[in-house]
């Protein structure tokens, strides 16, 4: 949930990617819509990033004219809206609050973080991303069900649920970037798994830092961080420092409605 509307003039209906019309198309041309057009485009993006969605290239991947493509998504903007609620859409949700805030709250961030990492790009785009199309607005509709008899404000209630979007996204961010930080240089897709023996960018960034941080460690001039180097695990397990910090996240939000 992000942001806030507004009435800012009237706008013909199909000027909002949301209401535009969808106009079937004949054979024995390719039928295309806005679903078609997602479920491609999200598939680019999964494999190749978000530099690689271009028009021509979405085209040639549904085997249409590009101009075909401008009846439904006129600018790449809105092929970012559209993939980026489609894969919101991914975010498993019950019907209904199950009646323990705090459960279904936990729930909703474990949920929308097995998305974030199956989507390396989704984090990024949703950060400060206006999220009002049909799958966001029923995860936001939730939420805010969620919260609903909490006794709270209706900005309070849209602090709450603000702060656990703002967790987890910035922690799946953090999460890929490590991900990215230990994986081989040529690996081929943002997503798949390290290659056993390959070099990546944090083996050479050892390799270039390790006499300095040898020369840090025996100066003795920084004693908390020598007994972290010795101490601290070097490879946490994310699931782990996920629901640590999930639950003290949640355990705040607890204190401000539990006054």
């Amino acid at each position: 949930m992000s942001g806030s509307t507004s009435n800012t003039g009237a706008s013909d209906a199909s000027d909002v990617l949301w209401l535009r019309p969808q106009r079937a198309r004949r054979q024995p041309q390719v039928a295309l819509s806005q679903d078609e057009i997602a479920r491609v485009a999200l598939a680019i993006a999964d494999a190749e990033g978000t530099d690689a969605l271009t028009m021509r290239r979405i085209a040639q991947d549904l085997g249409c004219g590009t101009m075909s493509l401008y009846r439904h998504v006129r600018t790449k903007d809105e092929v970012f809206d559209l993939i980026v609620d489609t894969a919101l859409g991914e975010v498993e949700q019950p019907a209904a609050p199950s009646g323990d805030w705090l459960a279904d709250l936990r729930q909703l961030a474990v949920a929308k973080r097995t998305v974030l990492l199956a989507h390396p790009w989704l984090a990024r785009l949703v950060a400060g991303r206006p999220l009002v199309g049909p799958r966001a607005l029923a995860s936001t509709e939730f939420a805010l069900w969620v919260v609903a008899d909490l006794g709270l404000s209706m900005d309070d209630r849209v602090r709450v649920i603000n702060t656990l979007h703002s967790f987890v996204n910035g922690f799946v961010q953090t999460e890929w970037e490590e991900r990215t930080w230990r994986r081989p240089a040529d690996e081929a897709t943002e997503g798949s798994d390290a290659i056993d023996g390959g070099a990546t960018p944090a083996d050479d960034w050892r390799a270039r830092t390790l006499p300095y941080l040898r020369h840090v460690l025996d100066s003795g001039r920084y004693p908390y961080f020598s007994a972290m180097v010795d101490e601290a695990t070097s490879h946490p397990d994310p699931e782990a420092d996920f629901a640590w910090q999930l639950q003290r996240v949640l355990d705040g939000l607890a204190t401000v409605v539990n006054g």
